[in-house]
């Protein structure tokens, strides 16, 4: 801005419009607020908004680029280098948000992704038999990882579909294809598909919690889970999410997608709730530093950025993969996951040198006492989303 527009602002307004304050220039002295109204003028309100926005932007750009090489921000960070870089706790806000956000929209597990997964395993099948022999291998297997957990309705019902669908399909080109000259051949090998699911999805309930509480079933009403030593509030608060995580589980039967989605909405809250707790066993890890809590926050805080990071350009590759369905892709995109999630524990142990030093050999020991640690604590985080994705 000239000369002649600062004194041109300063004169339309001699006070400080937030603190009153006399004005001495463009920028208030005392609060530092603007002159200028950008609500008074269109022009001056684009003007402000594209400024601000290459301002954030050209910050964003910076950090993300030393967050690609390990420890580099962190250590300029806690050596007072700070103006440069957005603040760690905004920029992991912002990255678990974003990363989430895109996790959202691409990460899907409707029928048709199974479909198309199912329909190169059965490309291999000449007749109505090796189909049926296919299916019955995927619908065992099926079995064996599904077993009858909790919940486990949801997806063993959109597997059967999948594997059903892709085998009627292979059995309708093999007949286009004159490999199946007996209608009954199709026809039977669909209806043992059928009453072999039937018989395989019956027994499952698709509920969390169907126990029998003092020899009768259980209500949250009328019959309701009560432990001892807990409030009344309390266990009306267990039974409410209890209920509600059965009818989630019964609305989620046969969409595995309302399932992934839950947990995805509730895994940034538990990662918010695991931040501080990764600082402080980074704190006795490293007691004898002379470092404060607050500074091994802001190192916790950075190296959940570059997982952050690691995991949007894992959901990325899977929407990219998932779009274009090529095996060549899918190749590349297996490569690219092997990477990505091998590099994370290099990266980790190296920002970890870098920003304490010492002897890498002791580094190494704390490293893998913090890893034992951390693993039991992102097990805890991921089953406390899974509980409260379906009982929300």
């Amino acid at each position: 801005m000239s000369q002649t527009e600062v004194a041109h602002s300063t004169s339309d307004h001699s006070a400080c419009e937030n603190c009153r304050a006399t004005l001495q220039g463009h920028y208030c002295h005392h609060c530092g607020q603007s002159a200028h109204n950008p609500l008074k003028n269109f022009g001056h309100a684009i003007e402000e908004v594209f400024e601000s926005f290459w301002h954030l932007d050209g910050r964003i750009f910076r950090t993300l680029r030393d967050l690609l090489v390990p420890g580099r921000i962190a250590v300029n960070f806690l050596s007072g280098q700070r103006v440069g870089y957005v603040q760690p706790l905004r920029l992991f806000v912002i990255l678990t948000l974003f990363t989430f956000f895109v996790g959202k929209l691409t990460l899907h597990t409707n029928a048709d992704t199974l479909i198309k997964s199912n329909s190169s395993a059965f490309a291999s099948a000449q007749t109505a038999e090796q189909v049926e022999a296919l299916r019955a291998r995927q619908v065992a297997e099926l079995e064996r990882e599904l077993g009858s957990s909790a919940g486990a309705s949801t997806g063993f019902a959109i597997g059967m579909a999948a594997v059903n669908t892709a085998a009627a399909q292979r059995l309708s080109e093999l007949a286009k294809q004159g490999k199946i000259t007996d209608g009954k051949d199709t026809s039977s090998a669909l209806d043992r598909a059928g009453n072999a699911a039937t018989r395989a999805s019956a027994g499952r309930t698709g509920q969390l919690f169907n126990q029998d509480i003092n020899g009768k079933p259980w209500d949250p009403e009328t019959n309701p889970v009560v432990l001892n030593g807990w409030p009344g509030f309390a266990n009306k608060w267990l039974n409410h999410r209890l209920d509600n995580a059965n009818n989630n589980i019964a609305r989620m039967s046969g969409n595995g997608d309302l399932f992934v989605q839950a947990v995805l909405t509730a895994l940034p809250g538990a990662l918010f709730f695991l931040m501080p707790v990764f600082a402080l066993v980074l704190r006795i890890a490293y007691v004898r530093r002379p470092m404060g809590y607050l500074e091994h926050l802001v190192v916790a805080l950075y190296s959940h950025c570059w997982l952050m990071l690691v995991l949007l350009a894992t959901f990325l590759i899977a929407a990219i993969s998932g779009a274009i369905a090529n095996p060549v892709i899918n190749a590349i995109s297996d490569w690219l996951y092997a990477l990505l999630w091998l590099g994370v524990p290099v990266y980790l142990f190296w920002m970890q040198q870098r920003v304490y030093g010492g002897n890498p050999i002791l580094t190494l020991l704390r490293y893998s006492f913090i890893g034992f640690i951390y693993f039991f604590l992102v097990t805890f985080v991921v089953m406390y989303a899974v509980l409260a994705g379906v009982s929300a």
